[in-house]
């Protein structure tokens, strides 16, 4: 069985941990992609971009197209992901945790289609190089809170042996 607080802990390790690794280009900078912030160090050297300026880039017009897409697909991640962490404290002591679950899945799928968006099926093209190293770990996020669903089933029924 889940319990609220180690449910949270592992949505607030999803919210901290970097979910990709990239480069940029023929290897003209890398970085990684949090769910919040992003840190690239490039050849023109280190940045750290909150969610909020790559918003404020995609609605100016300053990103477009595929990044564009990429960053709105990221975002829509991110606020799932938040969603699932006030979620699960508003239903801190009722029983059913599956909208969370739900929620969660929605955001490694916004997190994955991101990575598809802008580098492409394989993860791999003229933007660079990215692989998903934190994405499965939110989709296992889903799962453990799903399972503990299941787990409540089956330590409540009486054994028949």
């Amino acid at each position: 069985m889940n319990t609220p607080p180690r449910t949270l802990g592992l949505l607030a390790a999803c919210l901290l941990a970097p979910l990709t690794v990239f480069t940029i280009g023929d290897w003209m900078g890398a970085g990684l992609r949090f769910p919040l912030v992003l840190y690239q160090d490039t050849i023109h050297g280190i940045s750290w971009i909150p969610l909020w300026r790559e918003i404020t880039y995609v609605t100016s017009g300053l990103i477009g197209g595929r990044s564009a897409l990429a960053i709105l697909l990221w975002t829509l991640g991110t606020l799932l992901l938040i969603a699932a962490a006030c979620l699960l404290i508003v239903r801190w002591y009722e029983k059913g945790q599956r909208p969370v679950a739900l929620l969660l899945a929605g955001a490694g799928a916004a997190f994955l289609l991101s990575c598809v968006a802008h580098y492409g099926p394989l993860f791999h093209g003229p933007a660079g190089v990215c692989v998903p190293v934190g994405v499965p770990l939110v989709f296992a996020a889903a799962w453990f809170v799903w399972r503990g669903e299941d787990g409540e089933d089956e330590s409540t029924s009486p054994d028949s042996s």
